[in-house]
C-alpha cells in the first residue's frame, strides 16, 4: 500500500487580505470613474504580497475576499438608497402626487442584477471548459460586477 505524501498547502489562515485597501481607494476617488479604478486593487495585493497567492487556490482566496468587501459595501448602500427611496415616496404620496414610487423600483431592479450578475459570471467561468481557471474567472466576475452595481447605487441613488 502506498502512502501519498503532501507538500506544504496553503492553508486559509495562512493568507493575509487587507481589506481598509478597497474602502481607503473608493473614498478617495472623486467619482465612480476614478472609483472602477479601485475594483481588484485588494486582491492584487494579496495575490502578490502572499507566498502561493497566485496560484488557483490564493487567486480564489484573495479575489473572493475583495468580492466580500464589495459585496459589504453594496449592501450598505441598497439599504442606504432603499431607506432615501422610501422616505421619498411617502412624501411624495403625503403630497398628493401619483409619481412611480421609487423604492418597488430599486428593489425590482436589485433582484434583476442579481441574476443577471449570477448568469453572466456562470457564462464567464464556463469558457474555461470545467479547468482550473473557472474558479478564479468565477470570482472575479462577481468580484467586478459586484463592485461596478456598489458604484452605480452610490453615485445614482439618492443623497
Amino acid at each position: 500500500m502506498a502512502a501519498l505524501v503532501a507538500g506544504p498547502a496553503l492553508a486559509q489562515d495562512d493568507m493575509v487580505f487587507d481589506d481598509s485597501i478597497v474602502g481607503r481607494c473608493v473614498q478617495a476617488a472623486a467619482d465612480a470613474g476614478a472609483a472602477e479604478a479601485c475594483i481588484g486593487k485588494a486582491a492584487d495585493d494579496c495575490m502578490t504580497r502572499n507566498p502561493g497567492g497566485e496560484s488557483t487556490y490564493g487567486m480564489n482566496f484573495c479575489i473572493g475576499q475583495e468580492a466580500a468587501v464589495w459585496d459589504g459595501l453594496l449592501n450598505a448602500e441598497y439599504q442606504r438608497v432603499m431607506a432615501s427611496d422610501k422616505e421619498i415616496d411617502a412624501q411624495t404620496k403625503a403630497d398628493g402626487y401619483g409619481a412611480p414610487e421609487l423604492a418597488p423600483a430599486l428593489k425590482a431592479m436589485q433582484r434583476a442584477w442579481i441574476a443577471y450578475r449570477d448568469t453572466t459570471c456562470t457564462y464567464e467561468a464556463s469558457q474555461w471548459g470545467g479547468g482550473t481557471g473557472a474558479g478564479p474567472a468565477y470570482a472575479g466576475c462577481m468580484m467586478r460586477l459586484t463592485a461596478m452595481q456598489t458604484l452605480y447605487l452610490r453615485d445614482t441613488g439618492p443623497l
